[in-house]
């Protein structure tokens, strides 16, 4: 990777057809343009005519201008005789976001504010900018979102595929089973659960890669004991907080 300390200054060596690479940021499908130096700098000539009726010209990069008028003396630089243009059209002419170049007639070279064009994924056409933007927002970890019910007794059903967290909390009248579907590799869910009820009420967990066929899931509770896939809650205020993913395809899970 090239680092910007490195790179050269082009100076006054600018052709008509170099590029700059501009974001805009108004265009969230296609945001990377890019504009000529040719239809830059006539824009820039344009938009920098005082009142429409006079053409600047010169070295923009040093300033050392001279204004050159309809009828009149150049004025900026020692030495220049009276210089008079003549047929000058006022360049000023919006069309659909374009300016009109100036020139003999009203049909003049158009030039876009804006040349848009696809400039490829390689390291020499993706802007340091862009690149960064993309660590910073794009690649941040995002849920898919989170639920809850209070369902009392029977199946829990948690879909996967739609959250990673959910909060089961009931006063559970019978023993519960949390099914989670969808659990397709790198899916990854966490479930808070609390029972509420005066009884103390069990509760397993099953899982599959689809909507069927689930088979309880092996959580660690910790300290190197044995796996189980499922726990008592205690009456009133019993909690657990369970993780259940599937790593390389292998449904796993833990307790915290």
């Amino acid at each position: 990777m090239t680092k910007i300390s490195q790179l050269t200054g082009i100076g006054a060596n600018l052709a008509p057809d170099d590029e700059f690479i501009i974001r805009d940021v108004s265009d969230a499908s296609t945001p990377n343009k890019k504009v000529t130096a040719s239809g830059f700098f006539a824009i820039a000539s344009t938009l920098g005519i005082t009142g429409f009726d006079n053409i600047l010209a010169g070295l923009f990069n040093t300033g050392t201008q001279i204004r050159v008028i309809s009828s009149g003396t150049a004025v900026g630089i020692s030495g220049y005789a009276q210089t008079t243009i003549s047929g000058i059209t006022v360049a000023r002419t919006t069309i659909s976001g374009y300016y009109e170049n100036a020139s003999a007639s009203t049909s003049g070279t158009l030039f876009p504010v804006v040349t848009q064009t696809d400039i490829g994924t390689d390291p020499n056409q993706v802007p340091v900018c862009g690149m960064l933007g993309n660590m910073a927002f794009t690649n941040y970890p995002f849920w898919r979102g989170g639920s809850d019910t209070t369902t009392t007794s029977g199946i829990v059903v948690i879909d996967g595929s739609s959250y990673e967290r959910f909060n089961y909390t009931a006063s559970m009248a019978t023993g519960i089973t949390v099914q989670l579907d969808n659990m397709t590799g790198g899916r990854e869910t966490k479930v808070y659960v609390r029972n509420t009820n005066a009884t103390a009420r069990p509760i397993v967990f099953v899982a599959s890669t689809t909507t069927s066929g689930h088979t309880g899931v092996p959580l660690a509770p910790g300290g190197g004991a044995a796996s189980v896939s499922g726990i008592t809650l205690a009456a009133t205020t019993g909690t657990a907080i369970v993780w259940v993913g599937n790593v390389n395809g292998t449904i796993v899970g833990g307790l915290f």
